[in-house]
């Protein structure tokens, strides 16, 4: 059961559609409303400062807010501290959000957010701690995130520190300048930050309520461990072995085996016919059940280094030596608890999910299209497809969730079964988002550490927007003049392509040719079954030849010739005979202007694109004040060469 569910009121339906459809200037006046009416002023002041915080972005607003409540509420609440906290750290007051975590994991040590606060500790202690590499305009790195930046790029392998300090240098430098030019306030991150808020919240709805509760328990595993073959090994022995087709020579062979047991290995490679008499009658290991049933029995309830036999099976007769044995027994628990629990797990996954689903759909209030699907399909305006708890969602809403799917993941819309298929999985979807919003899984430890990185991703991504993507344009002269400036290189040499048949001799070539005359389509089998040359396989097809690849008759020939003409038989230079079909010809000229524009453009707004970023770096490189406290490298000591300290034989004991 979610215990932030516990402590927080049920939000009316209407206001969290507010919160679902992103209509937060709305949802904050809803808010400020049932404070002024003096309904739950805790609560909805409460759910304000979560508006600033998780959805808005205005960190400074959600402390404020935070702050109010701790001064104005008698009795302290863990949840209001650590959002107190996660608002800090956001706004990267380090060392405030510090101690309100602290607060948190020291006061209320209750499941889950004593663990959340203890993660924020840790986050925070890296941020400040006093061993710091770089600053950037007052910002500081740490050595301890140096050190952890360095583990994921290159683990425990060689180091490079510059390189890497350098490439958070900048990528702090471009951060920084994203606020500065409020790339926050723009349409495009508010609405990339409305799906991507989405996405993770959905993905820790699914990790908490579906992952989490397929985790199996140590008794299910225990119990699948002993209940699965598949981790009990069979009994096995080592031993060696002499497998003759004579009993009167097996006999005689253990006669002298009991006299000189140590003789085995040899006798076994003399006289065994077993694979095993290359290996000196060496077996290896055998498993229980392997061997004939006569062998089998024996060599399991035997002594240890004890002759066994003669023994007949199969019209061979066997004497054994028993050197290792280990009983049946199961595989070490702890060696296979992962690969134990990764199966329970994937078993129960599928299970878990769809009771979760159903769950939420029992709950939920559906209205479905009431006409039929392929109605809906074929309107040409953009009918309501479903209503979710008052949300509609549209026939157009459906489309754009198909676009944005890779087109591996897209399915045909017309079909009516594909259209409620994918229409299903936004009922789900939009289900567990709400499931998310109001049970606030976006306070989870899980959902913030990866909305840090998403969110300075997505600033990156507008900065970049709007000083390269925005800034970089193309004018039809540019591309005009780029395109007389390179003119040759847009030259387009004389080539003919065509098919061909070469035969060994005139007569041959000429009777196919008529062939070919009388049924062109013939040519291609014609010159699969009879041709000499290469392009046989091809069905004769050259590819495009250009002038002097092929031999002067060849082209003297060849190159004359119109779309479609076949030529005469000719003799060429290797001495066989050959004619062609030309497929298509194309002369010497120029490639058009009108043929290479949108090539021209996208190669010169790829060049400006770049000068745009190149420049935009190096300026706020210069512009930043940037310290580096990183030491010079330690250098390596070159291995000692131990041949260096012995003395040299030739000069020993001689003297000048």
């Amino acid at each position: 059961m979610n215990l932030i569910l516990l402590i927080c009121m049920a939000l009316p339906q209407d206001y969290i559609n507010l919160v679902l459809e992103g209509e937060y200037d709305e949802a904050i006046n809803y808010c400020e409303q049932k404070i002024e009416k003096g309904k739950k002023v805790y609560d909805w002041t409460l759910e304000k400062g979560d508006l600033y915080l998780a959805k808005i972005g205005d960190f400074d607003k959600a402390v404020e807010v935070y702050k109010g409540l701790i001064e104005s509420r008698k009795k302290k609440d863990g949840w209001l501290y650590y959002r107190l906290a996660l608002a800090h750290e956001m706004n990267e007051d380090f060392l405030s959000a510090a101690k309100a975590y602290e607060i948190v994991a020291t006061r209320y040590r209750k499941f889950p957010i004593d663990s959340f606060s203890l993660s924020g500790v840790e986050r925070c202690f890296k941020k400040n701690y006093q061993d710091f590499v770089a600053t950037i305009n007052d910002y500081k790195i740490t050595r301890l995130e140096l050190d952890e930046e360095m583990s994921k790029r290159f683990g425990g392998g060689a180091r490079d520190d510059k390189s890497v300090l350098d490439g958070m240098i900048l990528s702090r430098l471009i951060f920084e300048n994203s606020m500065n030019y409020r790339i926050d306030t723009t349409q495009f991150f508010q609405e990339a930050m409305i799906n991507q808020r989405k996405s993770l919240l959905l993905e820790e709805v699914y990790t908490v309520e579906v992952v989490e509760g397929a985790k199996p328990s140590e008794r299910e595993m225990k119990k699948f461990y002993k209940n699965n073959e598949n981790y009990l090994l069979k009994a096995e022995i080592r031993g060696k072995e002499i497998v003759v087709e004579s009993e009167s020579l097996a006999n005689f062979l253990i006669d002298s085996l009991k006299r000189h047991v140590e003789s085995f290995d040899t006798l076994a490679k003399v006289y065994s016919t077993a694979h095993s008499s290359k290996n000196k009658g060496n077996m290896g290991v055998v498993f229980k059940g392997v061997k004939p049933e006569p062998v089998d029995k024996m060599l399991f309830k035997s002594k240890l280094n004890e002759l066994i036999g003669v023994i007949p099976f199969d019209e061979k007769y066997g004497i054994y030596i028993v050197t290792d044995r280990k009983p049946e027994r199961y595989r070490d628990y702890e060696k296979v608890k992962s690969q134990i629990e990764a199966q329970l797990k994937a078993e129960k996954l599928k299970g878990i999910e769809e009771k979760f689903i159903r769950k939420l759909k029992k709950k939920a209030k559906i209205k479905m299209y009431e006409g039929d699907m392929s109605d809906l399909i074929e309107s040409t305006d953009d009918p309501v497809a479903i209503v979710i708890n008052g949300r509609e969602i549209r026939k157009s809403d459906v489309e754009k969730r198909n676009e944005s799917q890779p087109n591996f993941g897209r399915v045909d819309l017309t079909q009516p079964d594909e259209f409620e298929k994918l229409l299903n999985t936004i009922i789900e979807d939009d289900l567990k988002f709400e499931f998310g919003e109001r049970n606030k899984y976006f306070l989870y430890d899980g959902y913030i550490t990866k909305l840090q990185t998403t969110l300075k991703q997505t600033m990156e991504n507008g900065l970049y927007r709007k000083v390269v993507v925005e800034a970089a344009k193309v004018d039809s002269q540019e591309i005009v003049d780029l395109y007389d400036e390179r003119k040759e290189d847009f030259k387009v040499e004389e080539m003919v392509e065509c098919q061909e048949i070469v035969v060994d001799n005139k007569a041959k070539a000429e009777e196919l040719r008529q062939l070919v005359i009388e049924n062109p389509a013939q040519m291609d089998s014609l010159a699969k079954e009879h041709s000499i040359a290469p392009s046989k396989k091809r069905g004769g097809i050259t590819g495009p030849i250009r002038r002097n690849v092929r031999s002067e008759k060849f082209e003297s020939i060849v190159f004359k010739l119109k779309d479609g003409n076949i030529s005469a038989v000719f003799k060429n230079d290797d001495g066989n005979y050959t004619f062609v079909k030309v497929l298509k010809y194309t002369p010497e000229g120029y490639r058009t202007l009108d043929e290479l524009w949108q090539n021209i453009e996208a190669n010169l707004l790829r060049e400006k694109q770049r000068n745009l970023a190149n420049s935009f770096i190096e300026r706020i490189r210069e512009q930043a004040k940037t310290e580096i406290f990183l030491g010079e490298p330690e250098p390596i000591e070159e291995p000692k060469d131990e041949e260096s300290d012995k003395p040299n034989d030739e000069g020993a004991g001689t003297q000048e």
